[in-house]
């Protein structure tokens, strides 16, 4: 048997690994591009109107760092609006009450928003799911009305193409990003490198995560 085909495809996959373990290193060192982050944050749909509908896609649940971004920036758009629908999408298990999607109502609640306004979907497992069950769940009319999403930047171009392609016709999103610490570590500085370096590295790790998951969605047609 002739090994060598194996040994080549081998050397492909082990060179292809230290390739992006390479750039991932150095991407951590100097940053994601900038156009990267904009590609996957920015669209070029605004509502002319104020939404009828602000649907919170619930990442980690409550008290992850994207649950609670994302509810935050949900209450401070609450505030500047009456009569708006709020729905809160995440998967539970048992009673959706005392789950991370109850936690999540409460937390609106607690910075403002009627708890009678808020809505619970927890049927879904990924963001195709959410848009098909979230359109079941406001009904057909709400397909044209002006919805407006709350998600983490990286994921606001899947979860558009998601809701668009079930129907949804006015609809635009909020990237609800975490701020910096205020204080200075000093840019040149070895703390100052390392809290960059790593935070870098999540952002890394956080954009490649999303890039596989659009080209998987657009190949399942769900985009």
């Amino acid at each position: 048997m002739n090994k060598r085909p194996l040994k080549c495809a081998g050397r492909i996959v082990i060179g292809g690994l230290a390739l992006a373990f390479f750039l991932q290193m150095m991407m951590g060192f100097l940053g994601v591009p900038r156009w990267v982050g904009g590609w996957l944050s920015w669209d070029s749909l605004q509502l002319a109107v104020p939404p009828r509908y602000v649907v919170v896609l619930g990442g980690g649940g409550i008290p992850s760092e994207s649950g609670l971004i994302r509810t935050y920036y949900a209450a401070k758009i609450g505030m500047t609006m009456t009569g708006a629908t709020f729905v809160v999408s995440l998967p539970c298990e048992g009673d959706p009450q005392t789950n991370s999607v109850g936690r999540m109502r409460d937390e609106l609640v607690m910075r403002g928003i009627p708890s009678n306004s808020v809505v619970l979907e927890y049927a879904s497992y990924n963001t195709h799911e959410q848009a098909v069950n979230i359109g079941l769940l406001l009904g057909e009319k709400a397909l044209g009305d002006p919805v407006l999403l709350v998600t983490s930047p990286y994921h606001v171009k899947r979860a558009l193409r998601c809701f668009r392609k079930q129907g949804f016709t006015q609809i635009a999103a909020v990237s609800a990003v975490d701020t910096e610490a205020e204080g200075d570590f000093g840019a040149q500085s070895m703390l100052g490198l390392r809290y960059v370096f790593w935070a870098s590295l999540d952002a890394v790790l956080q954009y490649s995560r999303e890039a596989a998951a659009m080209l998987y969605y657009r190949l399942r047609g769900w985009i």
